[in-house]
């Protein structure tokens, strides 16, 4: 069972990268009775000029655009058993994600307004990126412990 957790870690991370591309492309904004995914959004309010206003806001917008070959680098290290590597950029996709998915969930979704969140895509965002991390920290736990248990048999370092 010992040596199955980082197995079954890295799987549960790389599902959760998965659901974190995913809600990329699921609705997050509502105008009206049209629903926007959030590049559609994103290309939106570069069109409208508010990166030129906001200079901090591009480069969000362009660490947004990384998110999905980060994600797919992150999947194919876990594949080529690079865990503890794959686990850490795992980490930081979560936190940053979960952390803007967590806000526009929170935010919810207004009827009356206009322009709204929509729930969906900020949902199964902030799923994936619990999963992820919760995935990463077992793969990060037991590959600890794993080495430790090497070096006190071997008697040397790794």
């Amino acid at each position: 069972m010992r040596t199955l957790m980082p197995r079954i870690g890295a799987v549960g991370a790389a599902v959760g990268l998965a659901l974190v591309v995913l809600g990329s492309f699921l609705p997050w904004v509502r105008s009206g009775t049209v629903f926007y995914n959030s590049y559609q959004s994103l290309g939106i309010l570069r069109h409208l000029g508010f990166t030129d206003t906001f200079p901090a806001l591009g480069i969000l917008l362009d660490i947004w655009l990384g998110v999905i070959p980060a994600a797919a680098v992150a999947i194919a290290m876990y594949a080529l058993r690079l865990r503890r590597t794959a686990a850490v950029l795992a980490v930081i996709l979560a936190l940053l994600m979960g952390t803007i998915a967590g806000a526009a969930t929170v935010q919810g979704e207004n009827e009356d307004g206009v322009i709204s969140i929509a729930s969906t895509g900020p949902a199964v965002m902030l799923a994936g990126a619990v999963l992820t991390l919760l995935g990463a920290v077992v793969v990060l736990v037991t590959q600890r412990n794993r080495v430790k248990q090497y070096q006190q048999t071997s008697g040397g370092d790794l």
